[in-house]
């Protein structure tokens, strides 16, 4: 049963090797499996060797399982403090005599395990996870502790002191490895259930992922924007709405190829899943309109963020693109209200754009504070003309469209 466990557990990191928790799933039972297989299928003539060593593979399997959940929910466990622990658990079983009185090994054993569980249902607790798998394991977790600590007293209430071949053939031996494995069994059954909850979830958001910009799609990024402004309303929390544009993107695939294009929304995806927060979100919403959802955030810091992606875009580079040649993006700004929806802060957003892209374009226009930062210079508005001269670019393009589309040098200003 472990072996097979272990192997499932194996097989579904091999389909997703970044989820590397999922390793310690497999070395779980594999370990606790070696552990009983020399408990009971071995015989050496030094015994307490054995047992210590057999206690040693235990130990690794709470540890490795213990760690598996933890990683798994983002949550860092005191690895170094629980191998010290089983160290120092085993160095003072070591100095004990289990033929004479087997109690003093029970009780460490299991208080040891109780303690690692008990450290791990409380870590995966304050993960505060609301998903029924994530509120299981922590039950689960919770409870294999309580019988661990539990099971030492009854072994003594029941039997006393006895040696180690008198407490094999008792009936609380027995049923100490029945309970034993079952609650191994169950735990790994609501961690491999765990696993495939996150695989299902992985699946989906790669179904709904944009393949060019590795942003959500639209139709699911208006779902999750519909879900983040619901559980706004219910915190209190503030939220502002960020829509973006490609400048002249149509000209970019007439002038390059819509290669280059793809390669340009690619690049824009990249800065923004770069530079957002992971309580945030982004989505591509259109050919080259992309929307952001900032948690948290009052819409003069909203704008403020704007900027700082505006910045970050125009100083990219683009394969297919003449070297020297950066695109830019305009943006628009608004707060979300308390008590709407998705759509009508987005539609104050996209006004704002607007206004952007038609008062000169590569610049952020916030709904409530107007345009954000100085606008960038450009020939023909008072300001420095892109450095690249138009002789050297593509007959095809007019001096016009070579400042206009794109600023090799633009002045930037770094902003919040």
């Amino acid at each position: 049963m472990a072996l097979i466990i272990a192997i499932g557990a194996f097989l579904v990191w091999r389909r997703d090797p970044s989820q590397r928790y999922i390793l310690g799933m497999a070395m779980a039972p594999l370990s606790l499996g070696i552990s009983f297989g020399l408990n009971h299928y071995f015989v050496i003539d030094n015994a307490a060797v054995m047992r210590i060593v057999t206690t040693l593979f235990a130990f690794l399997a709470v540890i490795a399982v213990s760690w598996s959940a933890c990683v798994r929910l983002g949550k860092h466990p005191p690895i170094a403090v629980w191998l010290l622990g089983a160290i120092g658990t085993v160095g003072m079983m070591a100095v004990s005599d289990p033929a004479r009185d087997v109690i003093p090994w029970i009780f460490l054993v299991n208080l040891y395990c109780g303690l690692v569980f008990a450290m791990t249902a409380q870590l995966l607790a304050e993960a505060k996870s609301p998903e029924p798998i994530d509120r299981a394991t922590i039950w689960v977790f919770g409870l294999i502790a309580l019988q661990f600590f539990v099971r030492p007293l009854l072994a003594y209430m029941l039997g006393g002191p006895m040696g180690s071949d008198e407490y094999r053939a008792s009936p609380g031996h027995a049923a100490y490895l029945v309970v034993g494995a079952i609650s191994m069994v169950l735990l790994a059954l609501v961690l491999m259930g765990a696993a495939m909850v996150d695989v299902m979830k992985a699946l989906k958001k790669e179904a709904q992922t944009d393949s060019l910009s590795g942003l959500a799609m639209r139709d699911a990024f208006v779902e999750q924007a519909t879900h983040m402004l619901a559980r706004a309303r219910v915190e209190s929390v503030p939220v502002a709405v960020i829509v973006a544009d490609i400048d002249h993107f149509k000209r970019v695939n007439d002038l390059w190829g819509h290669p280059a294009g793809d390669k340009a929304i690619a690049t824009i995806g990249e800065v923004f899943s770069r530079t957002i927060r992971p309580s945030d979100l982004a989505g591509r919403i259109g050919g080259e309109e992309f929307c952001i959802l900032a948690w948290n955030c009052p819409e003069e810091p909203a704008a403020r963020l704007a900027e700082r992606l505006r910045i970050q875009f125009a100083r990219e580079e683009h394969d297919g693109i003449d070297p020297g040649i950066r695109l830019t993006a305009s943006f628009g700004v608004a707060a979300w209200v308390p008590g709407e929806g998705y759509h009508p802060a987005y539609e104050r957003a996209d006004s704002a754009l607007y206004r952007a892209k038609r008062t000169g374009r590569n610049r952020v226009v916030s709904a409530a504070f107007g345009q954000i930062g100085e606008a960038p210079g450009v020939e023909g508005e008072g300001g420095p003309a892109a450095s690249q001269p138009a002789a050297s670019l593509p007959e095809a393009r007019s001096e016009a469209e070579v400042v206009d589309l794109a600023l090799r040098t633009p002045p930037f200003r770094d902003v919040g």
